[in-house]
């Protein structure tokens, strides 16, 4: 009987969020100035301007202040401000990663040492590494084993520049976040443009012919302009209304999250209803009523920013990975507790790694800029042509 009501009343308010005071809510949005919006707002718009001058305007040559690799430098600059603002200490260290991701990865690498990786199917121009949103390369088909794995936030919670300008930017737009039932129902708007991605990537292993280079055209549009279209009407549809409803990468991805070893887990015992989880979400996940229905979150939309688990009083809220099969007695909540305080001795050792990890992506980029250049691009066309004749 009571699983009854609580499917029935889901959403309406059975699992009403305690009130409690800002101070014991470290990640709860808070309201900034307007000086800062409007700040925020140039700065989005800055972005803007460099898709459109590398793609269309081609002012003063595309300049690195004013080319799609702007949006990057502009990531930083916010990130520096963020990361010393955060006070939740997981989501301090997640910003870290992020934003260094962000850095090297998508900025400096291809920008200041491209080199080619190899790919399956037509694509119109070589795939320049990382090309994430590339169906076929070697990053995307990585990147999809690694949700598979741990979930979503691999990519969207700690390395998807997408995420990060909303994380960085956006974020003085959090506390205007749409919640309530129909913005939860509105989340099934995403699965139409995963389905345009999904044609998208079946056009790509054919031939190309008129048809399919205008239909890959028109996906390019529905992709960007909503991308950035969405950063301008942040105060009024908050940070993360591109990633809830339009992006058709993270609903793959959440596809995986569904499918994947990825879950949050819920302990209705421990659980005092406070509903800090749901005021922190961004997603506009009700993480209660998920839990308390449910006695998990799997969510597609659930990119695992971790505001929700480590702002749990109660450790209520816990992840769920592949690593919970393989090392459970390390997995459990007062684990995951210490980790995200600082409290465990390996986590200087996690960054250490993390740094020489970056460290060592740059100078193998550097070696495959240097040794392998443009010759690399005849081996690239010869492995798919390969691919496609065997």
């Amino acid at each position: 009987m009571l699983d009854q009501v609580a499917t029935k009343g889901r959403l309406s308010g059975i699992y009403k969020p305690k009130s409690l005071p800002a101070s014991k809510q470290r990640s709860l949005a808070g309201k900034y100035s307007p000086s800062i919006q409007t700040l925020s707002l140039l700065a989005f718009t800055w972005a803007f301007l460099g898709w459109l001058n590398e793609s269309y305007l081609y002012w003063w040559d595309s300049p690195i202040w004013l080319n799609r690799y702007t949006e990057y430098a502009i990531i930083l600059g916010f990130g520096a401000w963020r990361i010393t603002a955060e006070q939740n200490p997981y989501s301090k260290r997640r910003l870290m990663v992020l934003v260094s991701v962000v850095t090297v990865l998508w900025w400096l690498i291809p920008w200041a040492l491209p080199f080619f990786e190899p790919y399956i199917g037509y694509h119109g121009t070589q795939a320049v590494f990382p090309s994430l949103h590339t169906p076929g390369t070697v990053t995307f088909f990585g990147v999809l084993l690694a949700v598979s794995l741990f979930g979503r936030r691999i990519i969207c919670g700690w390395g998807c520049p997408c995420v990060a300008i909303r994380e960085t930017v956006g974020f003085p737009f959090r506390h205007v976040t749409p919640r309530g039932e129909l913005a939860w129902r509105l989340r099934h708007m995403k699965w139409f443009f995963f389905a345009l991605y999904m044609v998208a990537i079946a056009v790509l292993l054919y031939p190309p012919n008129s048809w399919s280079v205008s239909y890959m055209g028109f996906f390019a549009m529905i992709v960007v302009l909503p991308y950035f279209a969405s950063m301008l009407l942040s105060p009024f549809i908050g940070n993360r209304g591109y990633c809830r409803y339009l992006c058709p990468y993270g609903s793959t991805f959440g596809a995986l999250n569904k499918v994947g070893f990825y879950k949050i887990e819920f302990d209705g015992d421990t659980c005092n209803d406070c509903g800090v989880c749901d005021n922190v979400c961004d997603m506009g996940i009700p993480v209660l009523s998920e839990g308390r229905t449910r006695g998990k979150i799997d969510v597609a939309d659930c990119m695992g920013c971790g505001r929700c688990v480590t702002e749990c009083s109660k450790n209520s809220l816990i992840f769920h990975d592949v690593r919970n099969y393989l090392i459970p007695a390390q997995r459990d909540r007062k684990w995951l507790r210490d980790w995200a305080t600082g409290k465990l001795t390996r986590t200087h050792w996690h960054t250490a790694t993390f740094a020489g990890l970056l460290s060592i992506i740059l100078s193998g980029s550097w070696w495959a800029h240097q040794t392998i250049g443009t010759p690399f691009e005849m081996a690239t066309t010869l492995w798919t042509t390969l691919c496609f004749t065997h």
